[in-house]
């Protein structure tokens, strides 16, 4: 059983030990206790180490003792050290205070400490319960005979069969019983959620600092498209960076909205696009007075993040919505190492990807909605929720959003503490016993952005394996072989790491490991391959969703058909993936520089896919607006212009 302490901040001594020993007498006498809880107490200048400690769950504020200004501070300190725990005031006034923030209200006076007790106990339980995860489970273990989908029945159309039953046993009984169908009410639906569902998805909002939060399994990219649906109408302008998800983009076609792309800075050294410029961004808001919408991504997949607080407010002095793609920062709200996020930034919709660093499953994502959103219209955003999602949603997936959650309210510095330690830790050895280095966030922005106070997210490592002279795809190919180790991602020159919560000390080992001795031998290995150039952006001439729905032609990359592709209007996104950020989007303009990219990517890396590309005559081809066509786009982007 979890020890969870809670703290008293008082500078009464005398009392402070008086109130610990009563309670802990009560903590004796209940020996059937779902929570082991532990009381102390210290005075307002120790109150920083007890919050470094990962047990402490409960902070009590003694007004009693404290006057207003220290109460304030202390509260402060807890909220910007510790936001998911429970802050509790213990009062001796007879009107309760105004400030809300307080989990809950205690007279400094009450005799009955079994009631104290109860009280502190009952805000740690709503706060570690999962309500959805605990029905499933009940549900599940009552052994209801199924008379409903899935076709599968609990499993017992596998776990009986001589030919998959092997498929069965692999994946375990629970994979298949927990698989129901929305025929099960007391599971709620995560269509119109009432019960269960709407309690875990309340609990997830306050968790994560949000005024709404709602529960997707489709992932992120639906995530992002549900969003956009309900902010975006046919011809409005939203303000994306051009290292957006390609969601973001799909987004645009589906909506009929005209994006005003920014361009990223770009290190063409390590193949990495970073966020756009802060003066770029601000250019762009001005020069755009009737834009409804700012989407930026923070962090990136490398790890890079926005300085969001004064972009955030400079947007919305202008009247737009912010969304911030926090796919890669779920973790972000629970370590003061990597605060604000994006919703404490003042967020209007912030789409997260549980799974990436948490401990949901795969497409197991969340939604949150910002404190200060204007107008929001929650029936409307279901509606939009609800043409994306699935009628038979996996319900394994809502439960591990569910315990994902609880995780980090319960034990979010403590893992991420440890995290952040192996972060450290593998940086320094790198740095120390390695041909290779670790890139830090100067290194990785360039230049360009070395006055936007850009971040980096310490548990994305980029380790740059070009710097010993070595190809990052051969090192990959060596790391897998060889040692049973998966990356993230590479560049030409560049290895990426994903320390998660996941992550323990056996694998930075290996790693470890695995790392030297590449270095040692890298005299056998092959060369740095060649790094391909990023070309900068050209013209959106015609509405996405115009260019996407057009009929248009293949024409091939090479030969005179590829030289007749420059100066085109492309129909489809060509993405080199990873990272997953499009050389092109539907209705941008083809250029000799896009277009000798794309060749480069097809024809030099073959560790790379390639999205959108087609087939002319076996020979990879693209397909562009026919002449036509393009004319009648343009018209139509003039009379929205």
């Amino acid at each position: 059983m979890m020890e969870c302490c809670i703290v008293l901040v008082t500078g009464d001594r005398q009392f402070g030990q008086r109130w610990v020993s009563e309670l802990s007498q009560v903590v004796d006498s209940d020996a059937a206790a779902p929570l082991q809880l532990r009381f102390s107490f210290c005075d307002p200048q120790a109150l920083e180490a007890q919050l470094c400690r990962g047990e402490t769950q409960i902070v009590v504020l003694d007004d009693g003792d404290l006057d207003a200004q220290m109460l304030a501070e202390c509260h402060e300190q807890i909220r910007d050290r510790r936001a998911e725990i429970d802050s509790v005031l213990l009062t001796a006034a007879r009107v309760p205070a105004q400030n809300r923030d307080y989990e809950s209200v205690i007279s400094r006076g009450e005799s009955n400490y079994g009631v104290v007790y109860r009280t502190l106990r009952r805000i740690l339980l709503e706060r570690t319960a999962t309500p959805f995860a605990d029905a499933l489970r009940e549900y599940v273990y009552a052994a209801r005979d199924s008379w409903h989908t899935p076709g599968h029945s609990s499993g017992d159309s596998l776990s009986s069969s001589p030919w998959i039953a092997d498929f069965y046993r692999f994946m375990g009984e629970h994979i298949f019983n927990t698989d129901l169908s929305v025929s099960v009410k007391m599971l709620d639906s995560l269509m119109d959620p009432v019960s269960v569902i709407r309690q875990s998805q309340q609990l997830a909002a306050r968790t994560f600092g949000a005024a709404h939060t709602y529960f997707v399994t489709n992932g992120t990219s639906t995530s992002n498209k549900i969003v956009l649906q309900y902010l975006l109408r046919s011809g409005d302008r939203a303000i994306v960076d051009r290292n957006c998800h390609k969601s973001v983009h799909h987004a645009m076609i589906m909506s009929g909205a005209l994006p005003v792309y920014l361009e990223s800075a770009v290190n063409q050294d390590y193949g990495v696009y970073g966020p756009v410029p802060k003066s770029r961004i601000f250019a762009a808001i001005d020069a755009t007075p009737d834009a409804r919408l700012l989407v930026l991504t923070s962090c990136t997949y490398d790890g890079l993040r926005y300085d969001l607080k004064s972009i955030i407010d400079y947007a919305h002095r202008r009247g737009l919505y912010v969304l911030i793609d926090e796919a890669w920062y779920a973790h972000g709200r629970f370590h003061p190492d990597l605060r604000p996020t994006a919703l404490e930034c003042g967020a209007d919709f912030v789409t997260q990807s549980t799974h990436k660093m948490l401990s949901a499953f795969s497409q197991a994502s969340m939604i949150h909605v910002g404190q200060g959103v204007k107008d929001f219209d929650p029936a409307g955003f279901r509606e939009d929720i609800n043409m994306h999602t699935s009628t038979s949603p996996q319900y394994g997936m809502i439960a591990s959003l569910d315990v994902a959650r609880k995780q980090m309210s319960i034990e979010g510095y403590s893992v991420m503490q440890r995290t952040l330690d192996f972060a450290r830790d593998l940086r320094e050895f790198v740095r120390e016993h390695t041909a290779f280095r670790p890139l830090d966030a100067a290194e990785l922005c360039g230049q360009e952005l070395a006055d936007d106070a850009i971040l980096l997210d310490p548990t994305k490592v980029t380790i740059d394996v070009g710097f010993a002279g070595l190809s990052a795809p051969e090192v990959q190919l060596q790391l897998f072989s060889q040692f049973g180790i998966q990356v993230e991602k590479n560049t030409h020159n560049t290895l990426s790491f994903l320390v998660t919560i996941g992550t323990t000390e056996s694998k930075v080992l290996r790693l470890k490991q695995a790392l030297r001795t590449l270095s040692e031998t890298r005299s056998a290995m092959q060369k740095p391959a060649a790094g391909q150039a990023l070309p900068p952006l050209s013209e959106i001439r015609v509405l996405p969703r115009t260019a996407y729905f057009a009929r248009g032609e293949k024409l091939a990359l090479g030969g005179e058909e590829g030289k007749a592709l420059v100066g085109r209007i492309a129909c489809d996104e060509i993405v080199p993936y990873p990272p997953g950020i499009p050389l092109l989007v539907p209705g941008q303009l083809v250029t000799e520089e896009i277009l000798a990219a794309i060749n480069a990517f097809v024809h030099e890396r073959e560790d790379l896919e390639m999205h959108g590309l087609r087939k002319n005559a076996g020979r990879p081809a693209m397909r562009v607006m026919l002449p036509e066509e393009a004319d009648k786009g343009l018209q139509e982007r003039q009379s929205i212009d």
